[in-house]
């Protein structure tokens, strides 16, 4: 008897462990990564464990925007997989003209400017749950259009929680925001360009909001 109540201690201790591990784990589901760092946004950034921005921060260290990184109300991340994307699109487009031609970060440099990233950076302070249901225009550090919108997510069949679930999306605006239930023809240069945040709601030491925006999300070309 003692040794099954000693079995039922330990599992439970372990079942207690481990979930008070999870909570504390970087998500990519839309929901929350530790909410408050002691880190400024750009040393967030830098140091984080994935080393999932190291190419965002070598782009950053470029423009020498760490300054206006860490004091951005909001700035949108876009991940390594965000700036290779571009690369790799903009790579494939120039090997139909040469096929030896090796575009690479260099290259980027030479056909974006430091606005290409002031387009990440909002002039407000933007939280998923405040977000509108309704995409809404937000000013943003390049001068360009931009919106934000809260989206609310179809529950899967498996959930165990009742709780609505919703994702940030970071919106470039282009000739105007599309109308409600509006179905454009594919490739429309018009049609409003949507990039999903996969993490949402982190707050660095350097004040404003950090959002990550999906690996899928082209850089700049959203």
């Amino acid at each position: 008897m003692k040794n099954k109540l000693l079995y039922f201690i330990i599992v439970g201790l372990g079942l207690a462990y481990f979930t008070s591990c999870k909570k504390s784990e970087y998500l990519t589901d839309g929901g929350l990564s530790e909410a408050k760092t002691p880190l400024t946004t750009y040393d967030y950034l830098k140091q984080h464990k994935y080393h999932l921005f190291d190419t965002l921060i070598m782009v950053i260290d470029h423009y020498n925007m760490k300054n206006e990184v860490n004091g951005a109300a909001t700035f949108f991340a876009p991940t390594n997989y965000s700036i290779n994307n571009y690369i790799r699109v903009k790579r494939d487009s120039v090997r139909k003209i040469d096929e030896n031609n090796k575009y690479t970060l260099e290259d980027m440099y030479k056909n974006i400017t430091a606005d290409s990233l002031r387009l990440y950076i909002s002039k407000s302070r933007i939280e998923l749950t405040s977000a509108p249901l309704q995409p809404l225009i937000v000013a943003n550090a390049a001068n360009t259009q931009t919106a934000i919108q809260r989206v609310l997510q179809p529950k899967p069949a498996e959930s165990w929680s009742s709780a609505p679930i919703y994702y940030l999306f970071y919106i470039k605006v282009r000739g105007g925001l599309d109308p409600p239930n509006a179905t454009p023809e594919p490739n429309d240069p018009n049609i409003d360009l949507r990039a999903q945040c996969q993490t949402t709601g982190i707050e660095p030491s350097s004040g404003g909001m950090l959002h990550v925006l999906n690996n899928n999300h082209i850089f700049i070309r959203f």
